[in-house]
């Protein structure tokens, strides 16, 4: 979402390095707008190096996604059960993980 600069009131669109601190669905979904707007080319290369989570593949027979964190240098699988993800590194299904993968899900695989 564009920003108002409080010093000059022109419209930044550049995304602040984004780092997940409360682990939250809201965060992932964040990050999947940030990582979608760089994979359309609608971002420079610091926005690119600025990305936490990356879609990497998905495996629609078994209802699974595979995101790779770049803070932790992890792959992730998040699994889907009767519409429900569920993250294989935080144990939960609220996460930030299950937030990019609940968009990817979405707008990837419809």
């Amino acid at each position: 979402m564009p920003v108002l600069s409080e010093t000059n009131n022109s419209v930044n669109n550049e995304f602040p390095i984004s780092e997940i601190k409360n682990n939250n669905v809201e965060e992932g979904i964040e990050c999947f707008t940030h990582w979608l707007s760089v994979k359309d080319g609608n971002c420079d290369e610091d926005n690119r190096r600025s990305m936490q989570l990356i879609f990497i593949a998905s495996e629609k027979e078994k209802n699974k996604i595979l995101l790779h964190d770049n803070l932790k240098n992890l792959d992730i699988e998040v699994s889907f059960t009767d519409g429900v993800p569920f993250c294989n590194l935080c144990h939960i299904d609220d996460c930030a993980h299950t937030g990019f993968a609940i968009c990817a899900k979405l707008t990837l695989l419809g």
